[in-house]
């Protein structure tokens, strides 16, 4: 899977309590907490069922193993998107799967076709390279798999396990690339989907297509879920997979929206200017009242703009009502210039890239305004309500 994470609020609560594990090409990978609670999980449970420490460390193993092969997955899906000059913000491992935090999708179709097909194309490759050594010395071992799968009348015997360690991990790869290739968003499927779509009919219409078919397709996961006896994953899984369909089809409804204007149709030519030495009081008394949540901190010398205040700053001193401190112990150095006459896709992005709340708007050298996320959202609210 390769959603950005403001895309959706599981994206975030994922990236909550997450660890960097390692940096590999350039990426950070990270692990987030409940996937060390499920791999600490599986150790305790193999052991009580078994008595036996080395069956409890082979099932550490396989998942290690499994996950290594998510992570060359959402590889394969950063590495060509860096190809085209997307880089990726993370990877993050969680129990439903590992996500690739591009920092932007590719606009050619084409491109986010290669890029959404190369994750599945990596399983695929891990199948390959493994087929050698199963054919010599594992080939019974597969198809006893084989018909555990189709029949579910075939146990596995722990006193064979390791036997059958990479035949599972052959196995779980062709389902990981079989089950991402399913049309559904968030699945690669629903993008590989979408971007076919997109070379005809245009990425907005291309979306809303590829989203009915992953929600219809959901429907179907959660109506086999609830007869299927054990399938209350299955049905969970629906559920996701729907929420997430409507999700990227309001996102590039958004962008699309976003596209069409510049800088000049939402700046906000009014605002309050903060010094560095006012009291922190003056900002959280506007953000009380609710006429500014973000600010910009001038310099008092020359007028220029040296810093922000941003509103989760503002509510962490209302909450310990430090109001009499002074705002420049509050203040961010980080923001950049932009220009009226900036695409505001584009002042989006880099608004989302680096966390900017607030910005300010130049035109022709002179401050004329600020642009704002909040103005921003409430722009495209009308934008969308005009259209109805």
């Amino acid at each position: 899977m390769i959603p950005r994470l403001e895309q959706s609020n599981m994206m975030n609560a994922l990236m909550t309590k997450s660890w960097r594990i390692g940096t590999f090409a350039g990426i950070p990978v990270k692990i987030h907490w409940s996937f060390l609670l499920m791999f600490v999980g599986a150790w305790v449970l193999s052991y009580l069922g078994s008595g036996d420490w080395k069956i409890a460390l082979w099932y550490s193993l396989l998942i290690i193993a499994i996950f290594t092969c998510v992570v060359l997955h959402e590889y394969g899906h950063a590495l060509t998107a860096r190809k085209y000059g997307v880089e990726t913000r993370d990877i993050i491992l969680s129990p439903i799967g590992g996500i690739a935090r591009l920092e932007s999708l590719p606009e050619k179709p084409i491109q986010e076709f290669f890029v959404a097909i190369a994750g599945p194309l990596v399983n695929v490759g891990i199948c390959f390279v493994l087929v050698p050594y199963l054919l010599y010395f594992a080939w019974d071992e597969v198809m006893d798999i084989w018909r555990l799968i189709s029949t579910g009348r075939y146990s596995l015997e722990p006193s064979g396990m390791n036997a059958y360690f990479f035949p599972i991990i052959f196995w779980l790869n062709i389902s990981l690339a079989a089950f991402n290739l399913l049309p559904a968003f968030p699945m690669d499927g629903g993008r590989i989907l979408r971007s076919l779509l997109s070379l005809k009919i245009g990425r907005l219409r291309a979306t809303q297509i590829a989203a009915y078919i992953g929600q219809g397709l959901a429907i179907c996961l959660i109506i086999w879920g609830l007869y299927e006896e054990g399938g209350f994953m299955t049905s969970v899984i629906g559920v996701f997979v729907f929420i997430m369909a409507s999700q990227e089809y309001r996102m590039v409804r958004f962008e699309s929206i976003l596209a069409k204007h510049t800088g000049r149709d939402v700046l906000r030519p009014q605002f309050t200017r903060i010094l560095p030495e006012d009291q922190i009081s003056r900002a959280t008394n506007l953000k009380k009242i609710g006429v500014e949540r973000n600010f910009l901190v001038f310099d008092e010398l020359d007028g220029e703009v040296i810093g922000v205040l941003h509103e989760p700053t503002l509510l962490e001193v209302m909450k310990k009502e430090e109001f009499n401190n002074l705002a420049k112990d509050y203040m961010s150095p980080l923001f950049e210039n932009i220009l009226v006459t900036e695409n505001l896709k584009d002042i989006f992005n880099k608004m989302q890239s680096n966390g900017y709340s607030i910005l300010p708007v130049f035109d022709e050298g002179q401050l004329i305004g600020i642009v704002d996320t909040t103005t921003i959202n409430e722009f495209v609210s009308l934008q969308n309500s005009l259209k109805k």
